[in-house]
């Protein structure tokens, strides 16, 4: 059995144990998914207990947990995070009849499927789940493949896939239990011979992965990185902030706290910005023909410095390939920790990213690193939280200047 598939039909997954009396081998009722979560519907063959237990997808792979289905008992053998088991608890306490849209797409019928569950609250967890269906549809010839995914991500389904299931539905909105997505779900897994779930990995070999596949922009070639045009892309984000000092981020949540957020949240926003620009100014100082873009969810400011600035807030599928192409016509990208460096890592050459204190636990989750050797040292930065424009713009001269050396050295002058 492939460990990389959840089996559904004809015979439903069932390594579970009891969570009341620890019996095993409990009877498989049948799977219920009613949104993120892909969860088996068991009854204990000894004590009669029912309960729902995640199946091994996505985050529960690791963090599985298990509910009563009579008296809502949290059952969590391993000590998951709260915001693993919360949202789910709450949800099934508190289900939605909201009827969601759900557009089905049949490219390529099939009888036997996998399944890949890609519905996540958050930008970067959908993402990272889309990118596991690179795996399924090179692996497993066999099987069609089926997304279930957010509408605004049906610009990035890969060809091959099988199915697209498109579910109206906001990111922010997704961890609710939804009736109408298991009611979707139940109606279409009859239509099958062979049913499988995909694990859906929430942290998948991003070095393997083939961006070009999914948002239709060949990324950056490395082998260009000392003969192409000199560019590079700001990633600037409003909601999470690269801060001049302790004082300044201070200061602002202090605002946020005091409601003055609509006041003053611009003006950290366009330090922000003056922090970027300084940063440019200082790289050109040595690289004068060097190229920049501003890309993000924000207000576009007018065109100096030749920054081309191509934030926006509102996101259509032109302007996803717009930063697409910028992206990968970059040496590197630079920005603030989190999902938003994502896509720009994984069709620039490099980065060089701002990371926050609090975020130290998560380095390199958001990072689509491309290489696999010592290169990845090289071209991969993080500085800290409040770096300033002079300390960006070293490290940034430097992947200019030294490249060349650096590559040689490590890639060519070697047995």
């Amino acid at each position: 059995m492939d460990r990389h598939l959840v089996p559904i039909r004809p015979k439903l997954f069932a390594e579970r144990s009891c969570p009341r009396c620890g019996a095993g081998e409990p009877e498989a009722l049948g799977v219920v998914v009613p949104g993120v979560h892909v969860l088996g519907d068991y009854r204990c063959r000894s004590c009669g207990y029912t309960f729902l237990h995640d199946l091994p997808v996505g985050f529960a792979v690791d963090h599985d947990v298990a509910i009563g289905r009579e008296d809502g008992t949290l059952h969590d053998a391993k000590g998951a995070e709260e915001w693993v088991w919360g949202p789910l608890l709450e949800g099934f306490r508190s289900p939605s009849d909201r009827e969601l849209r759900i557009e089905r797409r049949v490219l390529r019928p099939g009888k036997r499927v996998v399944i890949l569950n890609t519905l996540d609250f958050l930008y970067g967890h959908v993402l990272l789940k889309l990118w596991n269906a690179q795996h399924y549809l090179d692996t497993n010839k066999d099987l069609g493949l089926v997304l279930i995914l957010p509408k605004s991500f049906s610009w990035m389904v890969p060809e091959g896939t099988a199915e697209v299931w498109e579910v109206d539905l906001r990111l922010s909105e997704a961890h609710g239990w939804y009736r109408s997505i298991d009611r979707f779900v139940q109606e279409r897994l009859g239509d099958y011979d062979e049913v499988y779930f995909g694990k859906g990995y929430a942290h998948p070999d991003k070095s393997t992965i083939d961006i070009e596949r999914f948002c239709g922009v060949a990324p950056f070639d490395p082998d260009r990185f000392d003969t192409a045009p000199r560019h590079i892309t700001f990633v600037l984000r409003d909601d999470r902030l690269w801060y001049r000092s302790r004082m300044m981020r201070y200061a602002h949540r202090v605002l946020r706290r005091l409601g003055l957020q609509h006041a003053a949240g611009p003006f950290f926003v366009a330090d922000q910005e003056r922090m970027a620009r300084a940063s440019l100014r200082r790289i050109r100082s040595r690289y004068p023909d060097v190229q920049a873009t501003f890309v993000g969810l924000g207000d576009p400011a007018a065109e100096r410095e030749g920054v081309k600035d191509l934030r926006t807030r509102r996101m259509t599928v032109e302007v996803e390939r717009a930063w697409c192409r910028a992206y990968a016509a970059s040496q590197f990208v630079i920005g603030v920790h989190g999902s938003n460096m994502l896509l720009p890592t994984a069709l620039a050459g490099g980065c060089i990213e701002v990371l926050p204190y609090d975020r130290y636990r998560n380095i390199v989750q958001d990072v689509a690193v491309r290489q696999r050797d010592v290169m990845q040292l090289f071209l991969y930065r993080f500085v800290d939280e409040y770096a300033s424009p002079a300390a960006v713009a070293r490290h940034a001269i430097s992947m200019f200047a030294d490249h060349r050396v650096f590559h040689r050295n490590n890639r060519i002058n070697i047995y």
